[in-house]
């Protein structure tokens, strides 16, 4: 008996065949009828939206800087002189941080100050000043215009060193963002933030708070708009709303 059951199976699964061949769309037909299988993880198709979702991602690499690293001798002195250009708000600035005696300009900077301000909120803080010596020096390093791409940053994330108008965030066209950052890190006495963001294509300043060691790091993350810790300020908000 089950070698009978075998011989009828076998002239079945032969018939079966025989049609598929003689009329394609029978094959066409089972083959549709058939459930469709998600790619593997070794297929094509889902290695490539993984490479591309990684290479959004990007990566952070962060470094303490130690005694060996920091500058010994004291800063070259800025010639105060600055052209610094913030796209985002349409404006440029050519002015000296000093007055002839040497000391500060207050009037320069206010209007430093202004140029720093927030984009998304509009307000303003009074910077460190001596980001804006580092600035003068970078400036004394190429004679270019410098682009601001932040500075003061009236967020939620209040640690950042932006909210507490301490970094700068700054480019130079025709000069790349590595040579700026090698040139800023001979700058660092003690206490600085330098980081180099490579997709972005610009290089992040800043004065640690007090007591807080110096910093390096590289951020390929690219655009960072959807970071929450980067929305103004809910104090802005309330502040924003109507009295009355």
């Amino acid at each position: 008996m089950l070698s009978q059951r075998l011989i009828h199976l076998g002239a079945a699964l032969l018939c079966a065949a025989g049609l598929a061949v003689a009329d394609p769309s029978i094959a066409h037909a089972n083959a549709s009828s058939l459930p469709k299988l998600n790619a593997g993880a070794g297929s094509p198709s889902s290695r490539a939206p993984a490479s591309r979702s990684r290479a959004r991602r990007g990566r952070f690499d962060g470094r303490g800087v130690s005694e060996n690293e920091l500058r010994k001798d004291p800063l070259p002195k800025a010639s105060g002189h600055l052209v610094v250009r913030n796209p985002a708000l349409h404006e440029e600035l050519d002015l000296n941080l000093y007055k002839a005696d040497g000391s500060f300009d207050q009037a320069s900077l206010a209007a430093l100050d202004h140029l720093f301000r927030c984009r998304k909120t509009d307000e303003e803080r009074a910077m460190d000043p001596r980001l804006y010596e580092v600035l003068s020096i970078i400036y004394d390093r190429w004679g270019k215009p410098i682009d601001l791409n932040s500075g003061f940053r009236y967020q939620r994330n209040e640690g950042s060193r932006h909210f507490h108008g301490s970094a700068m965030d700054i480019s130079i066209p025709g000069v790349g963002y590595r040579e700026i950052y090698s040139f800023a890190s001979t700058l660092d006495t003690g206490g600085m933030g330098i980081g180099r963001y490579p997709r972005s294509g610009f290089v992040h300043i800043d004065f640690r708070a007090p007591g807080e060691p110096s910093y390096r790091w590289t951020d390929s993350h690219g655009a960072s708009n959807g970071d929450p810790g980067k929305l103004p300020s809910k104090m802005w908000k309330r502040s924003s709303r109507p009295t009355s």
